[in-house]
């Protein structure tokens, strides 16, 4: 691929070698528990709810204030794969640095639980925190949600749905290079390598999410949604990425909407490039935090 970041040359080399199908991805969810991972703990609390059937991971400090913040992360992986455990390393910073309340739903997994399941289990999520504020100790009105890839399009809905509901107060959203248009376009189709998400991977994990739908709702893929009255958002996203197109033309669409917006772009980087250990991942997670710091010291408490 041209124009690569040169931080990130080798490591798109070694994905090339990555040749696990669409088909594999779904038979073969592994799933490795937060207690077998070589996990930095030091200063945290790691925990594992549940409510009701969804299983939560819950990340707060060993030394917990009242007030903190509370951020909701919706983990990646196309509405198919992945799950909570993966994420605890890249939020640990958000727990040193803002003292906070990190919670982690396990969400349900298309194609056995199409759209609208992730989204309801996401909603329950903030309501529940919301619910719980006082024995969270957290601050009902620092609630931020976020996530990657897919868990950006969760940020979002979830966020929506809030607002059409008139359901808890979400003080800001971090969708990181979200997942957002159902519809292929002819930007996708340069993306076949099958050691990145590409656009075949990108269509049938479309499919298995929408399988249930007759017509695609909003909710479902925000590219579509209307955009009024949302709380401040922050996202980022490389030129290389298969989502690059759609995620520069909702950032105009939230513009357009007099939506508080604040975005980046990262020249030569693929998708999801914040994970790897190198410097252009460090500057953009350093640049995530701070913004998210910007927008929690802008809530106003009533």
């Amino acid at each position: 691929m041209n124009g690569l970041h040169p931080e990130l040359v080798t490591i798109y080399e070694n994905k090339l070698n990555n040749t696990v199908t669409f088909e594999q991805f779904i038979a073969n969810r592994s799933f490795t528990h937060f207690s077998e991972q070589p996990i930095d703990t030091n200063g945290c609390v790691i925990e594992e709810i549940m409510l009701d059937k969804l299983r939560v991971i819950y990340i707060k400090p060993k030394q917990a204030h009242k007030n903190a913040p509370c951020f909701i992360w919706f983990h990646g992986g196309g509405m198919v794969f992945g799950n909570p455990d993966d994420s605890i390393s890249y939020l640990l910073d958000f727990v040193h640095k803002f003292q906070a309340v990190v919670l982690i739903p396990q969400y349900r997994l298309a194609p056995e639980h199409p759209y609208p399941a992730a989204l309801e289990d996401g909603y329950n999520m903030l309501l529940w925190a919301n619910k719980q504020a006082q024995s969270l100790k957290i601050n009902r009105e620092k609630i931020i949600v976020c996530g990657g890839s897919a868990g950006g399009n969760l940020a979002l809905a979830v966020t929506l749905k809030a607002r059409d509901e008139q359901g808890p107060s979400i003080a800001g959203v971090l969708p990181l290079y979200p997942m957002l248009d159902w519809q292929t376009r002819p930007f996708h189709k340069q993306f076949t390598s099958p050691g990145l998400w590409n656009v075949e991977k990108n269509e049938k994990s479309w499919m298995a999410y929408l399988k249930n739908c007759q017509k695609v709702p909003p909710y479902a893929s925000p590219f579509y949604a209307a955009l009024h009255e949302l709380p401040p958002i922050y996202t980022f996203i490389g030129t290389h990425d298969l989502f690059f197109e759609e995620v520069c033309e909702f950032v105009e669409k939230l513009n357009n909407s007099k939506t508080t917006i604040i975005f980046d772009i990262y020249e030569g980087c693929f998708h999801g490039f914040d994970l790897e250990n190198v410097p252009i991942a460090k500057t953009a997670k350093k640049r995530l935090l701070d913004v998210t710091e910007e927008i929690l010291n802008k809530v106003v408490t009533k």
